[in-house]
């Protein structure tokens, strides 16, 4: 099957690598895919191993669009088009537009009160690089990884104010790593805390529990997969008690993997091929021919596994 992603860029985003890791986990599989890109001709910074292409010809089997902005592309392009919600906030009108007009996926369950007729394929996490630590901390103190920053959507500085200068914590943050040097971060943690706003997916705290962490959260972005989480309100009181550093909670993330979304997407497109095939032929019963669906078979390929983050 010839399956296509339309991005505005190849830019260092949670959102832009979504596409890239599904594209690799498809070409393993035996799939063709490209990602259309309005800017950016290559990616330096994550080992895609697919087709790049400008905007110009958009054409494939299976379409996923994903940024809201894209979408005035989307009357040129040739091919069954899915849009994939991975976002909300200031995207959701602009989702809310074309919902009804194309078929919707949703990366996170809890946008299905907002589109309600939508498939599922929540995730990913990159099991081939993040993996559970072999041995517990030699430190009496629990590291507490967190991503730093000023920006409300991390929660970097409420973090830092809550948990400042308790005892028996060190804060460890996250920022500016490169892929491998955040994997061995990951591996060094005892804990990860994961206080977002709104959003879609949280590629952190996933990543964070396919390490072995034990993830404390306010919930946000973390719906999928919260039953393998601490939630909490009050983050200071929380690790104040010594007894609940001792707390550890680790899952295997399996079924979030980006194998796991990939196969999940073709499951979607293969029953919205015979959904469509089905309405066409009681639309026009004369008219109905056996058409052969796009290939779906999974085949094995040598595909390099570790690639980059976003």
């Amino acid at each position: 099957m010839k399956i296509a992603a339309i991005l505005p860029h190849l830019s260092k985003f949670g959102g832009v690598r979504r596409f890239l890791e599904i594209g690799n986990a498809m070409i393993e599989k035996g799939h063709e895919y490209t990602i259309f890109a309005r800017r950016d001709r290559s990616c330096r910074w994550f080992d895609y191993k697919g087709e790049i292409r400008g905007w110009k010809n958009i054409q494939a089997d299976r379409i996923l669009i994903g940024d809201p902005p894209c979408f005035k592309v989307l009357p040129y392009a040739k091919g069954r088009i899915y849009v994939y919600v991975i976002a909300a906030g200031k995207y959701t009108p602009m989702y809310q537009e074309a919902y009804g007009k194309y078929p919707f996926i949703l990366n996170n369950r809890k946008f299905k009160k907002d589109f309600p007729h939508s498939s599922l394929a929540e995730g990913g996490v990159n099991l081939h690089r993040f993996k559970p630590k072999s041995e517990s901390n030699a430190s009496s103190d629990v590291r507490v990884l967190y991503i730093p920053g000023r920006k409300r959507q991390k929660g970097g500085s409420t973090i830092i104010h809550a948990l400042r200068g308790i005892k028996g914590v060190t804060l460890v943050p996250l920022g500016g790593l490169g892929e491998e040097a955040l994997a061995k971060a990951y591996r060094s943690g005892d804990f990860y805390v994961s206080w977002e706003g709104p959003g879609g997916w949280c590629n952190m705290a996933a990543e964070a529990l396919a390490s072995g962490l034990t993830v404390v959260t306010n919930g946000a972005n973390c719906e999928p997969f919260i039953k393998r989480t601490i939630v909490v309100r009050d983050l200071r009181g929380f690790f104040s008690n010594p007894k609940n550093r001792q707390i550890r909670k680790n899952y295997s993330m399996k079924d979030f993997s980006w194998e796991a979304v990939s196969d999940r997407l073709l499951e979607i497109f293969a029953k919205s091929y015979s959904s469509a095939r089905v309405h066409r032929a009681h639309a026009h019963p004369a008219q109905a021919h056996p058409v052969q669906a796009p290939s779906t078979h999974v085949h094995k390929s040598h595909v390099d596994h570790h690639h980059h983050r976003r």
